[in-house]
């Protein structure tokens, strides 16, 4: 039997309307609760995960518009923002990345702003800062 057309179409419509997702990588499990019901209440869907190996899995298997990630998690070394970075240029170029850190140096700075089209920012940052920088990426 043949699936007429509209039914074909009826089974596309749930992916084009979801909206669109973000990815928190933090180790402090109150900044991504925080960060997760405010990004749920901008109508986006958001994705937590605290460690690099939990990142890279999602990032394989979802399409985020945005990841947000803290360049140090815990059990990995300083790099660990870095290698992300790195494995999303190769999987989801178009992905923006909000990177964050409470241990910044210049040269992690200059190695994260040297991979391009990086938001990167010294902890605390306010969140009215990251919402603003979802809200141009999200916006057609």
């Amino acid at each position: 039997m043949t699936a007429h057309p509209e039914q074909q179409v009826s089974t596309l419509l749930p992916e084009l309307t979801d909206p669109p997702r973000v990815l928190l990588v933090d180790d402090e499990t109150a900044i991504l609760f925080a960060y997760h019901r405010l990004i749920e209440r901008m109508g986006l869907a958001a994705d937590c995960c605290e460690t690099l190996e939990e990142a890279i899995q999602l990032i394989a298997t979802r399409t985020y518009c945005a990841v947000i990630a803290d360049m140090r998690l815990a059990g990995s070394d300083t790099t660990a923002g870095l290698d992300l970075l790195r494995f999303i240029r190769s999987r989801q170029p178009c992905t923006k990345v909000i990177i964050w850190t409470g241990y910044g140096t210049r040269e992690s700075e200059a190695a994260i702003l040297a991979l391009g089209d990086v938001y990167y920012f010294e902890k605390p940052v306010l969140p009215s800062i990251i919402l603003d920088i979802l809200t141009q990426l999200t916006q057609p």
